[in-house]
Parts: structure tokens; sequence; C-alpha cells
């Protein structure tokens, strides 16, 4: 009766490391490659090392130049961006009308 039950066993725990190791993983690329598809200047966003700044440029390749305090920049890679703190599309107009209510 074990040996009718083993191929079960094997293919249940195949199935759990999938659902718990690899498509988290799967659905955390996804957003981030969707992230950096919408990166543009002037979103304020945070790195893998903390540190926390406003895009200024999007270069080719695979670098953003970062303003991580007034007038200075550092040159920085995209896989390194760990989320977006505000997006780009955020206006202080819109902002300051709201607050106006």
């Amino acid at each position: 009766m074990s040996g009718l039950l083993l191929p079960i066993y094997i293919i249940i725990f195949i199935g759990l490391i999938y659902l718990v190791g690899v498509r988290p993983q799967q659905k955390r690329r996804k957003e981030l490659e969707a992230i950096m598809s919408r990166l543009q200047p002037g979103a304020e966003i945070v790195t893998v090392a903390g540190i926390y700044g406003t895009v200024t440029e999007v270069e080719e390749g695979d670098t953003v130049l970062l303003e991580v305090a007034e007038d200075i920049d550092i040159r920085i890679a995209k896989a390194a961006i760990a989320r977006v703190v505000t997006p780009a599309t955020v206006d202080d107009d819109t902002l300051s009308a709201d607050t106006d209510d």
C-alpha cells in the first residue's frame, strides 16, 4: 500500500514547492518588470541598499540617474530599485487643490 502512495506524496511535495517557492518569485519579478517599464523622471524610489531618491533621467540600457540630494546625482542600475515610493504622475497642483477643500 505504501508503495502506491509514494508517487502521490512526491507529486504533492513538488506541487507545494511550486506554490510556496516558485510562484511568488515569478509574481514579484513580473511586478518589478512592470515598475521598470513605467519608470519616469520625477518618481521617488528606494534602492535595494535603502537609498531614497528622485529619478532625474532614465538612461539607455539598464541605468538610472538618481538625485539623492540637491545637485547630487548618482547612477544606479535599474535592477537595484526595490520599490517606487511616489509615482511621477502625482502633480503638486493636484495635491494643493485637494488640501484646499
